[in-house]
């Protein structure tokens, strides 16, 4: 094994899958692996990729949303603006990722009680384990 390169690419995005995520970069469409569902990026999002090539393969290590609110995903962790949507019980609440009215909301859940005024703006630190968000820190709100 050789050395890993670590590469930039900046593009619009197009769509993510189950492991992997689609990136059109100069008319080109190149697809990136992934340890995770990507959630919150919207098709047309202009974004940043790092990655590793790796046999033939593009092993993504961090995308971000270039323009609109902050979106990052680096190494298993997501550094996002939400909005605070409602309280579903004590640990758990709805938050709007995409800031569209046709993608649904997601679910947050968190270690201790928290609550918040609906639509507030947060900037959170969250990951994603087995599918569920888990907030690991509010940043600003």
């Amino acid at each position: 094994m050789g050395d890993q390169q670590l590469l930039y690419v900046e593009g619009m995005f197009i769509c993510a899958h189950e492991r992997t995520v689609d990136v059109q970069v100069k008319g080109e469409t190149l697809t990136f692996t992934t340890t995770e569902r990507l959630i919150g990026f919207c098709a047309g999002d202009d974004v940043g990729v790092a990655f590793c090539e790796i046999s033939d393969e593009k092993k993504l290590i961090s995308i971000e949303r270039q323009d609109g609110p902050p979106l990052s995903y680096v190494n298993g962790e997501w550094f996002a603006e939400i909005i605070f949507i409602d309280s579903i019980d004590a640990t758990t609440f709805l938050f709007d990722l995409y800031r569209s009215p046709y993608r649904d909301h997601e679910r947050m859940m968190t270690n201790g009680p928290f609550s918040c005024e609906r639509g507030t703006i947060m900037t959170v630190l969250f990951i994603r384990q087995d599918g569920k968000n888990i907030l690991k820190k509010v940043v600003s709100a």
